[in-house]
């Protein structure tokens, strides 16, 4: 079923999200924070989404955040920082039966934005696909993942897992009851992975490669398992260190987000990733003194 989607969030992956909408039918909306993006949009009025040295145009609509309209459908993509400022002049434009659906790195903005929006539906998406932006509104698809999707209040039993207006066309979609599980081990191999890349300035591969690294993610890792073990948690069948590794090997060439936002001097995700979990420890009355340290450290030395 067509529907309009609006989208919060022009980056890479808003805007491999928009080309697939589009070309699976659906009419798109980007959501430009300011007329100078506006004016760049409509230079093309188009999103480009390349793929196998190919590029293809998608042509959608943008609108700035005050004169967006009704929205039945909205897509989050905004960082986890980004959302509820961005959310702020759009909400009241809402329909009472609105559709949103995030998808966003770290957990706490989620559960915030579920809250606030109460009663509107709000479902939840982890992706492990990838893209960047080459320059605005040209996205590049990297690597082809999954999304899962899931209803973020389990309370509304009613809900289907996947909205049935999500039809995306070359995106894989996987139904995922338990989407806040999922996000949980999201999270805790961006806390194994993305704040020590910010720290040692290096790839996701040196952390398994190099033996001390190694040995400092082990550290972190232990203290997440440690969490998980205490809020009854099963992320993994072992270890998180073992899955953390995996991943660093997998993603070996590639940069963090984080590292990339540290090296272009842009604020960091890390209060909803390395944060986030030291509140839940709080919570919990547990101390993590190592991913206490490694968050310390980077909140000085970053924005």
């Amino acid at each position: 079923m067509a529907a309009h989607w609006h989208i919060l969030g022009a980056g890479s992956i808003g805007c491999l999200w928009a080309a697939h909408l589009a070309k699976a039918g659906h009419r798109v909306t980007l959501i430009l924070r300011n007329s100078e993006r506006l004016d760049t949009f409509k230079k093309n009025g188009a999103v480009v989404l390349e793929s196998d040295g190919k590029q293809h145009l998608f042509p959608v609509n943008a609108c700035l955040p005050a004169n967006c309209g009704p929205i039945s459908h909205l897509l989050i993509t905004t960082k986890a920082y980004d959302t509820l400022p961005a959310l702020k002049p759009i909400a009241h434009q809402l329909t009472h039966d609105a559709c949103v659906v995030m998808m966003q790195n770290g957990m706490g903005a989620q559960q915030e934005t579920a809250t606030r929006l109460a009663p509107i539906n709000v479902w939840a998406a982890s992706t492990t696909d990838g893209a960047w932006l080459k320059e605005p509104f040209h996205v590049v698809f990297a690597g082809k993942g999954e999304t899962k999707v899931g209803p973020l209040l389990q309370t509304v039993p009613s809900l289907p897992t996947i909205p049935t207006e999500l039809a995306p066309s070359d995106l894989t979609l996987v139904a995922d009851e338990q989407i806040e599980l999922s996000l949980w081990r999201k999270l805790a191999i961006n806390c194994a992975i993305n704040p020590l890349t910010a720290y040692y300035d290096c790839r996701n591969g040196e952390l398994a490669e190099d033996p001390s690294k190694f040995q400092h993610m082990s550290r972190v890792c232990a203290e997440i398992d440690r969490l998980c073990q205490q809020l009854k948690l099963q992320l993994f069948d072992g270890p998180a260190v073992q899955q953390a590794e995996a991943v660093a090997r997998a993603t070996g060439a590639n940069f963090s987000s984080m590292l990339q936002d540290v090296r272009h001097k842009r604020k960091t995700e890390l209060d909803y990733i390395t944060g986030y979990l030291l509140k839940q420890a709080k919570q919990a009355g547990l101390a993590l003194p190592e991913n206490q340290t490694l968050y310390e450290h980077l909140k000085k030395t970053t924005k």
